[in-house]
């Protein structure tokens, strides 16, 4: 006798366990409330007269809201675990994680505007401007950077928990639930989340940028976040990177005339030539040395997270479930 309608929905949703969403769409749910959420506050937010000076600071109401709204629809839904299960568990050890690649992330910016100024891709055409806080004075000027860094932890917040943390680790589990070893499928999440980011990233090339080379500086950058997320199991260093470098390319070395206040103002030139896969491999290749060296020296194993990894083996054939 063949399944009724109800049944196979039912089985189509959750698996034949019956105790958890599939990891596809686990996947979807977390996409769905955190954007639908960011859009309904950015609508809402778009009604309030916000002084400028403020820039993008107010998006961090914005995130902390779909953060929240995704958390409490995690909580509700049977079988999903909460956000700090993707990695946003805020202690100690976290703190230390995020300021360390903040720091690691200024690194590798520094590499990238010294190269870009020796190649002659990169040229200063302004210092110490005020952008949006012109007129201000200092004050002014502190207040915009304020808003700024703030505005940027946000997005990286909100990114970073989607791409990383609800992606790789349910796609991961999914794998693994389908026969793949658990650490072959946690780095093949890793790839998949990848394609999945750098991609969307690429379509808005930076000014001064080339299509192409904004979608390989876009996918170096994915390859970068997902491997700092696998190797800690935690979001706090692939957030601080996000962030560090969000910040550094608009307010330390930013575009020519953006409203966003910045130290000095570049004016870039970047094709698909040899020069720009050296702006791109080269400090690359360095970032993911200074990850590896970061989990070497407070983890002691380079190699996917252990709670990560086990959290995918108890998946591990149960495919039925997934």
């Amino acid at each position: 006798m063949g399944l009724s309608a109800s049944d196979a929905l039912r089985r189509l949703l959750w698996g034949g366990e019956g105790d958890r969403l599939r990891a596809t769409w686990r996947i979807l749910l977390g996409f769905a409330v955190v954007l639908g959420a960011l859009l309904t506050g950015s609508r809402l937010l778009g009604r309030v007269d916000v002084p400028g000076v403020l820039v993008n600071g107010p998006v961090a109401l914005i995130v902390l809201f779909a953060v929240g709204a995704y958390a409490l629809v995690a909580s509700l839904v049977p079988g999903e675990r909460p956000v700090r299960g993707y990695g946003l568990a805020l202690d100690r050890r976290w703190a230390r994680d995020f300021l360390a690649a903040v720091a690691v992330g200024c690194v590798f910016q520094g590499l990238v505007t010294a190269l870009l100024l020796a190649t002659g891709t990169g040229r200063v055409v302004e210092t110490l401007s005020p952008g949006v806080a012109s007129g201000g004075g200092a004050p002014a000027v502190a207040v915009a950077v304020a808003a700024t860094a703030v505005g940027f932890v946000g997005v990286a917040l909100w990114e970073e928990l989607l791409f990383r943390g609800v992606f790789i680790v349910n796609a991961s589990e999914g794998l693994a639930a389908r026969g793949l070893e658990p650490r072959r499928a946690v780095l093949v999440a890793g790839v998949a989340s990848v394609l999945a980011f750098g991609p969307a990233h690429a379509v808005v090339a930076a000014q001064g940028a080339s299509p192409i080379f904004a979608a390989g500086q876009a996918m170096a950058a994915a390859v970068y976040f997902a491997a700092a997320y696998v190797l800690t199991g935690s979001l706090a260093f692939p957030v601080g990177l996000h962030f560090a470098t969000n910040f550094w390319t608009v307010s330390v070395f930013g575009l020519a005339d953006s409203g966003f206040p910045a130290l000095v103002r570049l004016d870039r030139s970047l094709g698909a030539g040899a020069i720009e896969l050296l702006l791109v491999v080269l400090p690359t290749l360095v970032m993911l040395g200074l990850i590896v060296g970061w989990v070497r020296v407070t983890r002691g194993d380079v190699s996917a997270d252990e709670a990560l990894a086990e959290a995918v083996r108890r998946r591990h054939g149960s495919a039925a479930g997934e």
